[in-house]
């Protein structure tokens, strides 16, 4: 009865989590840009859709981590869906959008609009910096998660997709630490299978 009990509460929580990542933080900030916009608009369930993904991810990751297992098929399935709406986001926000930021501290000029994507630049990043946990040691996932990030960030200036700014990579770099720091912390408490 006790699980019961807790796998509902766990359940509510992840949604409200859910909730409040994408309808508080995630849909505002990405409405900004006018190709998301029209995106969005073009499908009147993308709010719920993505609430949904995100509920259920965390959810059933909860679900996973109280057995002290965790399924390669959740991990597949997850990472699927999550570099699909990675590569929307960091790939499709601008048409013929070309810019350069070298400022490192353009974050700090303090409007909702730059704390909400200085936000997401580093929860973006939390799942990839999981994955690079899981095979490589400290030293490798610096190298890979820095060139992954300077990567994304040319790709996105060269080919006009938006702007290289030395503040996401510094952002995106902080949100791979957070998930290798708790995929490392987590593996401890629980297996892959």
């Amino acid at each position: 009865m006790k699980r019961i009990v807790s796998n509902i509460v766990y359940c509510m929580l992840s949604f409200l989590f859910s909730i409040v990542l994408v309808s508080w933080i995630a849909i505002p900030t990405l409405d900004q840009y006018s190709r998301f916009h029209h995106m969005i608009a073009r499908f009147q369930y993308t709010e719920s859709v993505l609430i949904l993904f995100v509920w259920l991810a965390i959810w059933l990751f909860v679900l996973q981590w109280q057995i002290g297992k965790i399924s390669t098929i959740y991990l597949y399935l997850f990472y699927s869906v999550y570099l699909f709406l990675l590569f929307t986001v960091l790939f499709t926000k601008a048409k013929n959008y070309h810019s350069l930021s070298l400022d490192p501290f353009d974050i700090f000029v303090w409007n909702k609009k730059n704390i909400m994507e200085a936000i997401l630049n580093v929860i973006y990043f939390i799942p990839l910096g999981a994955v690079y946990a899981m095979k490589a040691n400290k030293m490798e996932f610096v190298i890979i998660s820095l060139l992954t990030i300077l990567g994304i960030e040319t790709i996105q200036y060269v080919f006009y997709v938006g702007t290289f700014a030395v503040s996401d990579i510094y952002l995106n770099f902080i949100g791979c630490i957070i998930g290798y720091s708790a995929f490392k912390i987590l593996s401890k408490q629980f297996r892959v299978v």
